[in-house]
């Protein structure tokens, strides 16, 4: 079988692309409505109020919210965005994005069929710690304060 060019490797991970983006574009714009609705019936004082106690306690709360969700990486970006603009400190979102993508309480069940329960608890338990570093790590080098 000869080789492909480079271009007809090109045009096929473009396609690849392409499909990849149409099959998320639902997903996507699900998220937005969403996240309308929510901002329309849970102002962003509600949403709010769970933060500002202080840094470490902020942490934990993005990231057992991030832990508890689950879904597409993109989507816990666009939520992220939200919140920092609604005033969500940044060490909570920070913290919600790592545990978003890193913890995944929902799928402990599948991962626990296939790899064992000590394995996929011991995963998620690190996973949560070290989001939660993350979040303070990335707060200390952009300038937050730890208080």
């Amino acid at each position: 079988m000869p080789e492909k060019s480079t271009l007809q490797k090109s045009a096929e991970a473009f396609q690849k692309a392409l499909r990849a983006l149409t099959r998320s574009l639902p997903i996507i714009g699900t998220v937005v409505l969403l996240i309308s609705l929510l901002k329309t019936y849970l102002p962003a004082k509600s949403i709010i109020r769970f933060f500002g106690y202080s840094d470490t306690a902020d942490t934990a709360i993005g990231a057992v919210f991030g832990s508890i969700l689950a879904g597409n990486s993109i989507n816990s970006y666009i939520i992220g965005e939200q919140l920092l603009k609604d005033g969500a400190p940044l060490t909570a979102v920070t913290a919600f994005l790592a545990a978003w993508v890193i913890v995944g309480v929902v799928q402990i069940p599948a991962e626990s069929a296939e790899l064992g329960r000590q394995f996929a608890l011991t995963r998620a338990a690190a996973g949560f710690l070290f989001s939660m570093v993350v979040a303070l790590v990335v707060s200390i080098l952009l300038g937050g304060s730890l208080g």
